[in-house]
């Protein structure tokens, strides 16, 4: 070494932790002076040096971004990659020559076969010994070869360069996303109001009145207006203007107002003037006037700050104002919630206002006393503050040499002076997290600790013009800031970095104008109303905000919609998830952490169906517009797109690895193929030719396969076909389709629905509130299963084949002369269907889920495994059955991880959840703690999802934010899908009339409770055949209420059918404790009626006295509410009021 490169390193040994990094920047940019590679190292020079690697983390590196995929314990391979690496890694694929490998050795028939890649891809050995020289480090030969998994997709051995690159590049995309998505405040678009009274003046301040709550706003020639908290406007007023002067010359100038606050604890509003006067309007009612006028002040006071003891209201207040001479007047109210000001000593002028001179306002020393800080700027002070701990005020002004200050008010202790070149146009403070943010006209707006003035700790740019205003949210622990070309920016104080920028499209802002604003353009509403109001020229805009950070305690969920499945996946060791909002997401099944989520999938559609390739590297999924698309879901990037048939929803996904082929089926009635050969092929088209003819007359509604060639479907005419994938042929027609038979009734209906749907044809999901079957209508085919273990094991007589229609399983064979061999209705519950199917690896178990949300496991090892002469009609062995979720389960799957089982759950209650054969609560996808699936202490065993606490907060918090949940399934005894008595009751197969078995539900204590009302209730319901209406197949709108022939039902509505029940049980404690009652002795007398008691406790003379003194007010509801509810009238009594008044009266106790 030089003498130059010995000096240099004892230099380097003298400087600190801090000082080293900046000279190792620096040396790396003359690395020919350092010719000693190990004395580099040594100083830590170099990303090999155990100085680099042993150093702390510092607070702006990329390893501390939260990630959805990392880990507590380590730092994933993807997240330790930086630029460096990557240009470094660009070079070594490109400059990548593959050797050329012996596939096939000779032989005696055939000459050696040789593979040749193309240059720049990498098998899995070259990859790890690349990336592990790149890094330096053989730390992450673990996630290396999960890494080249996840890369190759094609699953041909190799990765290239775009492979690599493509990946990173989603990944680090995708977890900014999502590291920022639930933390954007704005997710709907501003609401923008037109002023027009303020004559195209801008409006200086807006503040917010309580009680009622309003919006006040005024401009800036002296217009104020009252807005409700939607910006309606409700009234407005202009300021009065002394017309002339009082030494009776002519008054030179208008007044302009300067600001304006709201005195919470004295219900006043004061707003300042350039007439050198404050005016204090009443505001205890609706009628805002003024009522105090302070004026003759030494300054136009610009900015004004009120504070007041929010824990006593009637103590002291102050009220600061800055004036444009640089100077602080602090006036301290001493009854603020009594009187601002002395009465003796007033002038009340014509207008009733009371003026006071400030020369005079010594006289008010015992309502007020004031003070001044004398030239505090040098400057008009645009803002003022105040910290009641520390009794300091922060003002700032555009002045270089004082732009902010803090001072104390007595001017005893230090105070702290910020200086900017530009100065500081306006800011705030937050006392909790310590922390001052200031915005400026050179466009940066600046975080600073109150007490370090010589250099902020954050500079955040963004903005392309000089910042308005700035206020801080706490709750979210982000800054708001506004721009002069009316943007706003949300800002995360932890991190620094701008979370979401809108641009407000005033019309004022168009054509590239820069607009005008007042000055206070700015005014963040806290919780409960939660808005930001902006204000740009003559207009407002009010946005809400869609987070607060102050989180009330709810039930977790997996995502925003209902889940149409989840799947998981063995290679990786991970769950997919997907809802109606087309949004993916990827779990790690090991601890219920989401690894990746990508939404908008299928652009508005939602996913209907979702499936693995037999290599487990892609997902695929179908939407309900027919859409097909191949995903690498380790990133969200979409592979390919395969051509849709029609607009019809997808319904089932079958890809085949060997034939390079993959099977689609839906409500097109065909059986689709796709070309799966070529994977740089993004478009893939359709093949409808089907070699077997496509025989289904109806939507296909499930298909299942089972190697080596057998494919089986069933569509929703109930017909069940399986085919040979060998020949394309027909092997066996277990069912013919049966067409739907329909009486008059509800084939009038059927046409006036199409008529009325003819523009909205399209087949929707199979979601839906009721699965009762109308009469006529065959039993759809939801599920199939087949037993691919029992085919294995070579019993062909055996039920290889199970179907779910309607509730009940059936069991079929496929070899065997008798094909139906058994069935039994799933359920506990009458009316429900069974949606999700799913078996062991040995078929010795089968585990389904109802649309009632129950999961039942059922020991199946010997069930069906020989025809018998008769069908068999019992139900297996019944192993588990719990309650898992609150509406319909729509996929079940039998996991096995690390040598334990469990059962994956997907509802569309919008969760997912993890159980364990014996019906243990593991978790729930998306709940705020992690489990660890060795540690059972982690899991929420004993507890349940139906916990007291998490059922309350859960219901009531869906029955406040959701009003469609108000339907038929939160009421089960208010039915909205109403069918015709005959048809009422499920058509069950010809077997079901024979069947010896009867199937109790299970009753619940309350429904006990109510069995002898409803037996009394059945009878009076019979003799009244509601409107007939078409239970409609499957329909659902994401985003808006299912439509419905019948009206909506509104609040009313609810309320009064609320009233009925709680009339129905008055009348049953009555009947427990009066007797029975006689409709035939009950005496119509206009509005009211007398009702007979009998029983053997209450005859004779007390019961006729208690029988007379029990009088009754009649009310008037709909017809229909009566009939669900009512059955104290008899039936001609109840016919006589329709006839006559088209509306029926129902007693209810006066």
């Amino acid at each position: 070494m030089t003498y130059q490169d010995v000096a240099l390193t004892n230099k380097l040994r003298q400087v600190s932790h801090l000082n080293r990094v900046i000279w190792r920047r620096f040396i790396l940019n003359i690395q020919p002076l350092l010719r000693n590679e190990d004395e580099r190292r040594k100083l830590g020079l170099t990303p090999g040096g155990t100085r680099y690697r042993s150093r702390r983390k510092s607070f702006s590196n990329p390893e501390q971004i939260e990630s959805f995929n990392r880990l507590a314990d380590h730092v994933r391979l993807e997240e330790h990659i930086k630029l460096q690496h990557l240009e470094e890694l660009m070079h070594r694929f490109q400059d990548h020559q593959p050797e050329v490998t012996v596939k096939h050795p000779a032989s005696k028939y055939e000459p050696t076969k040789y593979e040749v890649r193309e240059a720049g891809n990498l098998n899995l050995e070259e990859f790890k010994d690349t990336i592990s020289s790149v890094l330096r480090t053989h730390e992450f030969d673990d996630q290396l070869e999960k890494l080249f998994l996840k890369l190759d997709t094609s699953a041909d051995g190799n990765v290239d360069w775009d492979e690599f690159i493509t990946y990173m590049l989603l990944q680090y995309r995708e977890n900014d996303y999502m590291r920022t998505k639930k933390q954007i405040p704005f997710v709907t678009e501003p609401k923008i109001r037109h002023v027009l009274h303020n004559r195209q003046e801008p409006s200086q301040k807006i503040i917010y009145v309580e009680s009622p709550a309003r919006y006040v706003t005024v401009s800036k020639e002296c217009v104020i207006c009252v807005w409700d908290t939607n910006l309606h406007l409700e009234r407005h007023m202009v300021m009065t203007q002394d017309e002339v002067h009082p030494t009776g010359k002519k008054r030179r100038f208008k007044t302009w107002v300067t600001d304006m606050l709201y005195l919470t604890n004295s219900r006043k509003i004061a707003i300042s003037s350039t007439s050198r006067d404050v005016r204090f309007y009443d505001a205890t009612s609706n009628k805002y006037f003024e009522e105090f006028n302070l004026f003759g002040l030494p300054d136009v006071a610009v900015s004004m700050y009120y504070w007041f003891d929010r824990d006593v209201p009637s103590n002291k207040s102050l009220l600061i104002l800055g004036m444009d001479s640089g100077d602080i007047y602090l006036f301290q109210f001493l009854k603020p919630n009594l009187q601002l000001f002395e009465s003796l000593y007033q002038h009340t002028t014509a207008d009733g206002v009371t003026k006071i001179f400030f020369q005079d306002l010594e006289m008010h020393y015992k309502c007020v006393t004031y003070s001044v800080i004398n030239q505090a700027h040098p400057e008009s002070i645009l803002k003022v503050s105040y910290i009641a701990d520390n009794e300091a005020v922060i003002s700032c002004s555009a002045s270089p040499r004082n732009s902010l200050v803090i001072l104390d008010k007595n001017r005893k202790k230090k105070s702290y002076i910020f200086k900017l070149t530009k100065g500081i146009q306006c800011f705030d403070y937050n006392k909790q997290m310590n922390v001052l943010v200031t915005g400026s006209a050179d466009h940066h707006v600046r975080l600073w600790n109150p007490y370090v003035t010589s250099k902020p700790t954050a500079v955040m740019q963004g903005h392309a013009t000089g910042v308005l205003d700035v206020v801080v949210h706490e709750g979210l622990a982000q800054v708001f800031t506004y721009s002069r070309d009316a943007v706003v920016k949300v800002w995360d104080i932890r991190e620094h970095l701008c979370l979401q920028t809108v641009v407000i499209k005033f019309p004022s802002t168009l054509y590239g104008r820069m607009p005008e604003h007042g000055n206070f353009p700015f005014h963040l509403q806290r919780p409960p109303i939660n808005s930001l109001l902006v204000a740009c020229n003559d207009y407002l805009a009010l946005m809400r905000l869609g987070a607060t950070g102050i989180l009330k305690y709810d039930a977790p969920t997996t995502h925003k919609t209902q889940l149409c499945s989840a799947i998981y996946n063995p290679f990786y060791k991970q769950v997919v998830t997907g809802c109606d909002n087309s949004t993916i997401a990827v779990w790690d099944i090991e601890s219920g952490c989401k690894a990746l989520q990508f939404s908008n999938a299928h652009g508005d559609e939602e996913i209907t169906f979702m499936t693995f390739d037999g290599a487990w590297r892609r997902l695929i999924t179908g939407a309900r517009n027919g859409t097909i698309k191949v995903w690498n879901f380790q990133n969200g990037h979409n592979l390919h797109k395969l051509e849709s048939v029609g607009e019809a929803e997808i319904t089932g996904i079958v890809p085949f690895n060997d034939k390079k082929i993959i099977i689609a089926v839906g409500w097109s009635r065909i059986i689709t193929q796709y070309d799966d050969s070529h994977a740089d092929n993004v478009y893939i088209t359709a093949d409808k030719i089907w070699k077997g003819g496509q025989l289904h007359q109806d939507d296909i509604l499930a298909i299942d396969y089972c190697p080596p060639n057998l494919l089986a479907t069933a569509s929703f005419d109930g017909e069940l076909l399986v085919w040979s994938t060998d020949t394309e042929k027909l092997f066996l027609r277990l069912r013919k389709g049966q067409p739907t038979q329909l009486d008059e009734k509800l084939k009038a209906n059927l046409r006036r629905i199409s008529a009325a749907d003819a523009v909205n044809s399209r087949p929707n999901s199979r979601h839906r509130n009721s699965h009762k079957l109308p009469k006529g209508q065959a039993a759809p085919v939801e599920k199939l299963l087949f037993l691919k273990s029992r085919l294995m094991s070579h019993s062909t007589d055996g039920a290889l084949l199970v179907s779910s229609e309607a509730g009940c399983l059936k069991w079929w064979s496929i070899y065997g002369k008798k094909h139906e061999l058994g069935y039994f209705y799933g359920s506990d519950y009458p009316d429900e269907t069974i949606l999700a199917l799913c078996s062991d690896p040995h078929n010795t178990v089968l585990v389904s889920g109802d649309t009632r949300g129950y999961i039942t496991i059922w020991d199946i090892t010997e069930y069906c495994l020989q025809p018998e002469e008769k069908r068999v009609k019992l139900p297996p062995p019944r192993v588990e059955n719990w309650h898992a979720h609150s509406s319909a389960i729509v996929n079940v799957e039998y996991v096995t991880h690390s040598d334990c089982t469990y059962i994956l759950t997907a509802s569309t209650d919008k969760t997912a959840r993890l159980w364990n054969l014996q019906g243990h609560y593991i978790g729930t996808f998306g709940q705020a703690e992690p489990w660890d699936l060795k540690n059972l202490k982690t899991w929420q065993h004993p507890k349940t999802p139906w916990s007291i606490d998490e059922l309350h907060v859960s219901v009531g918090h869906q029955a406040a934010s959701s009003p469609e949940l108000l339907t038929a399934e939160t009421d089960p005894e208010i039915d909205l899908n109403v069918v015709p008595n005959e048809a009422s009751k499920s058509p069950q197969p010809e077997e079901n009339n024979n069947q010896h078995i009867k199937l109790k539900p299970i009753v619940t204590q309350s429904a006990r409770s109510n069995s002898k009302t409803e037996d009394k209730e059945q009878s009076f319901e019979d003799h009244f055949e509601p409107a007939i209406t078409l239970n409609q197949r499957s329909q659902t709108f994401p985003g808006q209420q299912k439509p419905s022939l019948q009206s909506q039902r509104t609040t009313l509505g609810i309320k009064v059918e609320e009233d009925l029940k709680r009339t129905k049980k008055d009348r049953e404690k009555r009947r427990d404790n009066f007797g029975k009652i006689d409709t035939k002795c009950v005496d119509m007398l206009g509005q009211g009626c007398l009702f007979s008691l009998q029983g053997s406790s209450h005859t004779g003379h007390h019961g006729n006295q208690r029988a007379k003194r029990l009088t009754y007010l009649c009310t008037i509801v709909p017809k229909e509410l009566h009939i669900r509810s009512c059955n104290t009238w008899t039936r001609l009594g109840a016919e006589q009021q329709c006839h006559k008044l088209g509306k029926v009266q129902v007693c209810t106790q006066s």
